[in-house]
């Protein structure tokens, strides 16, 4: 290369680096005027949603609350002495809240009553099976009395489940015997007499 190609090719660098400059000095300008906005938003708007949301979440279940597993221990073994259950049934030694685990309040309740409901329909099968037409007849009263129980009503007890309930309702009422035996099949695991 010459000494004058050289000079030229010298000058179109350096005029590209001035330019340069001048248009990242603009630019950042325009950048930290930008920048400085979108960290207002974030710092004012954004951040103290996500705060609140997420110390919403993690402190509470409203309207409920947590509870901790003492306290859902407390709860399961109040509604235990208050849920009938038929005769021959005990309570499985898996009801009880596991430590380490924060619980809904009013969740005690509920798992006790699943596993009461799920009772009353195997109830109701064996003496149907067995013709035992008296406890039968005193199973579909308790069967009956569902939609009165804490576990079937809002929030515990969703729309879905309280089909699935008053399926098994309509059904033990009508001495029908199928849809209350796949109810207890895919809901009622593990509990025997």
């Amino acid at each position: 290369m010459t000494a004058g190609q050289r000079a030229v090719v010298d000058a179109r660098v350096a005029a590209a680096i001035a330019r340069g400059s001048r248009q990242a000095a603009g630019g950042w300008s325009r950048l930290t005027t930008r920048t400085a906005l979108l960290l207002a938003l974030l710092v004012l708007v954004v951040l103290p949603t996500l705060v609140v949301a997420g110390a919403a979440m993690l402190s509470t279940e409203s309207p409920f609350g947590l509870a901790g597993p003492s306290e859902m221990n407390r709860e399961i073994a109040v509604a235990k002495s208050v849920t009938p259950i038929p005769t021959g049934f005990a309570w499985p030694d898996s009801l009880r809240a596991k430590d380490s685990v924060a619980y809904s309040r009013g969740g005690g309740r509920v798992m006790v009553e699943y596993i009461a409901m799920c009772m009353w329909q195997i109830d109701w099968l064996d003496a149907r099976t067995s013709q035992d037409s008296v406890r039968q007849a005193a199973d579909r009263d308790v069967i009956a009395s569902f939609p009165s129980w804490y576990s079937y009503s809002e929030p515990f007890g969703s729309q879905s489940y309280r089909d699935v309930l008053d399926r098994v309702i309509s059904a033990a009422d009508r001495d029908d015997p199928a849809p209350v035996a796949a109810n207890v099949a895919l809901n009622c695991a593990g509990l025997r007499r």
